[in-house]
């Protein structure tokens, strides 16, 4: 059930109004105020769970930039104008309060969001989206496809791509960013108490965690450089030289605030490694390198060539593991049919039980005989005992 709020006017800080969201009227409140901001966030900060959402917008930029900030408890959605808002502080306060649970839905892109404008990431949080998986066995289900099963309730997704950046926004954009939260408090509830019947909550959470990791990982050149399509084709010398142009152009992306791909492409990046240009005219003649990329990174790109070349071979990066032979495919497809079968003892999305990177070491370890390192979040925890051992028991060679 929702949490029944009732605050007082005087609580009703910042541009406020009555709207009607599928049959229920609901107060949206339009805070632009640093005060406002501090007494919703105390408002909210005495609560239990809280539902978050954020609208943004990244078409030319490297970051998100955000253009609405949705907060409810059930009650009131509330949205926030980052536009306007001056003192974060009270925002950040509540996201790392630990005695309060955000709930968002497929929050991945969220974290994000907040960790560019606040500097920090939700916590503790939770996903109606990952918990489905575990509440019904539904893997990626929509928002739309959730309010509609949990609530009845038909949801238009008209304002997707919406001008978040635009003032004053429309009342059209605003019913849309409040239908967005306003219902996430039920949604979560009810999930709470399927997840403990199932005994599962603790498996969602896991999950959670290792968003958060995987957001970690993406967001460190450091930590997915190799995973430049076709890279394990490099030998040693062209792998230093590929990592070393992919921190690089992380960096400068970041800096100048534009999508990676407009500094310069990966497959650009890989032709460079392959080959070794080392002139100007030969640079100029790289896979899909465009004169404005050359005219402006051309010399850094050669003087990283003329580095590698002078590294001695200890030095180099050590060579990717080769894809798994075609042999390996009838071992894979075995493993994948026995995850089915375990994911439907247990009532839950095939995907939630092991995802494509989980089973690739695990094929590695079984076929090839490669040491089987489970790494946390995402193969330590519950996936142990009941998907991962349970797999190695079945297909270990006699």
């Amino acid at each position: 059930m929702s949490m029944a709020i009732h605050l007082p006017w005087r609580w009703m800080v910042g541009k406020s109004y009555n709207m009607s969201l599928n049959n229920k009227d609901v107060p949206i409140v339009w805070v632009e105020k640093d005060d406002d901001l501090v007494k919703w966030c105390d408002h909210f900060a005495a609560l239990p769970v809280i539902a978050v959402d954020t609208e943004f917008i990244r078409r030319t930029t490297f970051y998100p930039i955000t253009g609405l900030i949705q907060i409810s408890e059930g009650e009131h959605a509330v949205l926030v104008d980052p536009l306007a808002i001056s003192n974060w502080q009270p925002l950040i306060d509540l996201m790392t309060n630990q005695s309060v649970v955000k709930v968002f839905h497929a929050c991945s892109e969220d974290l994000e969001v907040f960790d560019r404008l606040l500097g920090v990431v939700p916590s503790p949080f939770y996903d109606t989206q990952v918990a489905e998986a575990y509440v019904s066995g539904q893997w990626s289900l929509s928002y739309v496809k959730l309010i509609l099963a949990y609530k009845n309730i038909e949801i238009a997704k008209d304002e997707t791509r919406s001008d978040w950046l635009k003032r004053p926004l429309t009342e059209a954009q605003k019913r849309y960013a409040a239908l967005d939260v306003i219902h996430l408090i039920d949604v979560y509830h009810t999930q709470m108490d399927a997840l403990d019947k199932k005994n599962m909550l603790a498996w969602a959470l896991e999950d959670g965690a290792a968003i958060i990791h995987q957001y970690r990982l993406n967001s460190d050149p450091e930590q997915n450089w190799f995973n430049v399509k076709s890279a394990w084709r490099l030998n040693p010398k062209s792998l230093t030289l590929l990592r070393l142009l992919f921190v690089w152009r992380d960096k400068t992306a970041r800096a100048e605030d534009v999508p990676k791909g407009q500094v310069i492409k990966d497959r650009t990046l890989w032709a460079i490694a392959k080959f070794f240009p080392d002139n100007h005219n030969a640079l100029s003649r790289t896979e899909e390198m465009t004169g404005r990329q050359h005219r402006l990174y051309g010399e850094h790109i050669l003087e990283t060539v003329a580095l590698v070349k002078e590294l001695s071979q200890d030095e180099y990066q050590l060579a990717l593991d080769m894809p798994l032979p075609s042999q390996a495919g009838e071992l894979s497809k075995a493993i994948k049919a026995f995850v089915v079968e375990k994911a439907k003892g247990l009532g839950i999305a095939p995907e939630a039980a092991l995802k494509k990177k989980q089973l690739d070491p695990i094929v590695r370890h079984l076929f090839l005989g490669e040491a089987l390192t489970l790494i946390p979040p995402t193969m330590t925890g519950w996936r142990k005992a009941e998907i991962i051992e349970p797999i190695l028991e079945r297909f270990a060679k006699a």
